[in-house]
C-alpha cells in the first residue's frame, strides 16, 4: 500500500489543479451552466418523470414555461430542432444566450486570471 500512496498524492494534485484553473477560467455561474447543459444533455426521454424544485410543477399544473424551456433545450442537444418548438419557441434563443454567456465568462476570467500573469513580461 506504502508504494501506491504517492501515486494517489501525484494524481489528486493533478486532479486539483485541473479542477483550479477550470474553475479559474470559468467561475462559479459557468460551472453552473455547464453542468445544466450536461444535465439537460443526458435526458433521454422528455415526458419521463424527474425531481424538480418547480413550484408550478409540484403545485400540479401541468404546462409551466420554464419546464418547457428546459425540455427545448434538451431536444436541441439531442438535434430535434423541429421537437424543441413543440416545447418552448425560445428553446433556441434560450440556448444561444447561454452558449454566449458561457463564452464571455471563458474571456473575462481568461483575460483576469492569466492575462494579467505575462503583464510584466517582455515577450519580444
Amino acid at each position: 500500500m506504502k508504494n501506491y500512496l504517492p501515486n494517489i498524492k501525484a494524481i489528486t494534485g493533478f486532479i486539483y489543479t485541473k479542477l483550479s484553473a477550470f474553475h479559474k477560467l470559468l467561475g462559479l455561474e459557468g460551472i453552473i451552466w455547464i453542468v445544466s447543459l450536461i444535465y439537460l444533455a443526458s435526458l433521454t426521454d422528455s415526458n419521463q418523470q424527474h425531481f424538480t424544485i418547480c413550484p408550478l410543477s409540484n403545485l400540479g399544473f401541468e404546462h409551466c414555461p420554464g419546464c418547457g424551456l428546459g425540455k427545448s433545450i434538451s431536444m436541441i442537444l439531442h438535434g430535434n430542432i423541429f421537437e424543441s418548438f413543440d416545447y418552448h419557441l425560445l428553446g433556441i434563443p434560450a440556448f444561444i444566450i447561454i452558449l454566449f454567456r458561457i463564452f464571455q465568462l471563458i474571456k473575462i476570467n481568461f483575460y483576469i486570471h492569466f492575462k494579467t500573469l505575462n503583464k510584466g513580461v517582455n515577450h519580444a
